[in-house]
């Protein structure tokens, strides 16, 4: 399962120009379309609004769990190449999930990497103008996205336990959305999202966890 996707534009505005307003530390903001960031100095989390960051709330507590994945650290992720700049974990009752935004270039593009229980998925947000138009679905449905057969195998409410980091996009803990996952011969995978104010799709595929090592 997988975090909502969506792109969000921003002006080029350099590291250092940011402060929190919870503490005074820099903000350190590393590409131009990153709209959150979690203060690394006392965990609040501050939005993008206004071209200026605004102090939103507080990033939750990560409990630390051993893992291969870490903010900073490049991956060989299949025949990618990915550096985390963002993680969020979310709890479904039975456990949790953890997400990682692993930008490209400035930002406007980029992967996330889903980690569940030795689990790898990657996926991209998927382009609105490829999104299957219905909003309910359903166990078993069969549905086409972007121009692939997939089939829903799982739906599961999930909530935002935590977050730190960079985002391209406002990730509030403590918010619960609907999570539909979708499977499709070959391994290749989508996820459906919605919440309270909107919705959005993502496209991937499952990675073996054999091709995920250090760089």
């Amino acid at each position: 399962m997988v975090s909502r996707r969506i792109r969000v534009g921003g002006d080029l505005i350099m590291a250092g120009e940011f402060h929190c307003g919870n503490c005074g530390a820099e903000l350190p903001r590393r590409f131009r379309y990153s709209r959150m960031i979690v203060c690394p100095s006392c965990g609040s989390t501050s939005v993008l609004r206004d071209e200026a960051f605004r102090l939103a709330g507080t990033g939750g507590v990560m409990q630390e769990a051993p893992s291969l994945v870490a903010l900073g650290r490049t991956l060989h992720v299949g025949g990618l190449h990915l550096t985390p700049v963002g993680h969020a974990r979310f709890s479904y009752g039975r456990g949790w999930w953890d997400e990682y935004w692993c930008p490209e270039g400035d930002g406007e593009t980029g992967y996330w990497l889903s980690v569940d229980e030795g689990d790898y998925a990657v996926e991209r947000p998927l382009p609105e103008a490829d999104w299957p138009r219905t909003r309910n679905l359903r166990l078993g449905q069969s549905l086409t996205v972007a121009g692939v057969e997939f089939t829903v195998t799982e739906a599961e409410n999930a909530t935002c336990v935590a977050v730190r980091g960079e985002f391209p996009e406002e990730i509030v803990p403590g918010e619960t959305h609907l999570y539909y996952d979708l499977s499709a011969p070959g391994g290749e995978m989508a996820t459906y999202e919605s919440w309270d104010d909107g919705r959005g799709w993502t496209r991937g595929w499952w990675v073996d966890a054999w091709d995920v090592r250090a760089a």
